[in-house]
């Protein structure tokens, strides 16, 4: 159907990035989050739209969401 077309559809949106306390992700409510290292490995996953990364050492990572990954950088 349509509606789902539109829903699958969607732009994977986060922000801030660079990030240094919370990242922020819109349009993506109920699927699952994952963040991967730069070696591919899976270090959180959350249904949350926040993800605090204050914890993490500074560099780059890779958030996977309904199908699409966008590189954040931590700082």
């Amino acid at each position: 159907s349509n509606e789902e077309l539109r829903i699958t559809n969607y732009e994977l949106v986060v922000y801030p990035n660079p990030v240094s306390g919370k990242l922020r992700i819109r349009n993506y409510e109920f699927e699952k989050k994952e963040l991967y290292n730069t070696l591919g490995e899976l270090i959180f996953a959350t249904k949350e739209n926040e993800i605090d990364v204050s914890r993490y050492s500074k560099g780059v990572y890779f958030l996977r969401c309904g199908g699409q990954v966008k590189k954040v950088v931590v700082e």
